[in-house]
């Protein structure tokens, strides 16, 4: 056995991931981090870090709320000092976080998540290495 990347997985991190993104995570509906791929670039001490993740996924269960009136939300996104932070809603009421470089184009990194979560069963093989035979 040994690690290498399934050929969906392939498909997905080739779509999603690229040189502009730095981090790239799951924040599950308590706002706690899941899985993850990249350095995390918020330099935050811990407790800092915990309240920034519970307040994306309180914020994305709060913009839940008015989907009748005014549609999903496809994606957010702000903007502090060099980055870009956005934030994606996925499947189970979990959050995708992602930070990009400032000179990068979130409305087509959000649109390729948001595909790759459309066409994908397997969703979460956007974020962990599966063991196959090699």
């Amino acid at each position: 056995m040994s690690s290498v990347i399934s050929s969906n997985q392939d498909v997905l991190s080739r779509k999603i991931l690229n040189s502009e993104i730095k981090f790239i995570c799951l924040i599950n509906t308590r706002g706690r981090l899941g899985e993850s791929l990249g350095d995390d670039p918020t330099n935050m001490p811990r407790d800092k870090k915990e309240l920034f993740f519970m307040k994306i996924a309180l914020r994305s269960s709060m913009q839940k709320d008015f989907d009748e009136y005014l549609g999903p939300i496809n994606y957010c996104m702000a903007q502090r000092g060099n980055q870009k932070f956005i934030t994606i809603p996925a499947p189970n009421n979990n959050t995708i976080f992602a930070v990009i470089k400032n000179n990068c184009d979130h409305e087509e990194l959000a649109n390729n998540i948001n595909q790759a979560l459309k066409n994908s069963e397997h969703w979460m093989e956007i974020f962990s290495l599966k063991k196959v035979e090699s």
